[in-house]
């Protein structure tokens, strides 16, 4: 098709045999070229393919912590939801409860103690 199609740039005279044989030779060499940069087989290969893991577990654990954190006594959940959600330093927590640094760091603590026994 190649060579039909490029046929007024074929020179008489010359050998009709080379010049086709040179049409095929660029055409295996612009193929084989193009052929080292594709990655062959990846799409076929299920294998290799990669997979979405299953939402459906984080969403019952995110409700089993929310559970969790209700049942926490006030104390310990105000402690929580100041320093882990709200993002507030120890010491501004301190001065929101009025107690000193070490009773927001021990209450904080023991929340967390217990949360990770209930979700065990």
């Amino acid at each position: 098709m190649k060579a039909l199609a490029n046929l007024d740039k074929y020179q008489p005279g010359t050998q009709l045999k080379s010049w086709l044989f040179t049409i095929m030779r660029n055409t295996f060499c612009t193929k084989f070229g193009l052929a080292k940069r594709e990655v062959v087989g990846l799409d076929d290969d299920c294998a290799k393919r990669s997979c979405v893991q299953p939402s459906q577990e984080w969403s019952v654990r995110g409700h089993e912590l929310e559970e969790a954190i209700g049942r926490l006594p006030d104390h310990y959940r105000a402690a929580l939801d100041l320093i882990f959600i709200q993002g507030v330093s120890y010491e501004a927590a301190a001065l929101a409860f009025d107690c000193p640094i070490g009773t927001v760091k021990s209450r904080v603590n023991r929340a967390r103690e217990i949360l990770a026994r209930e979700l065990r």
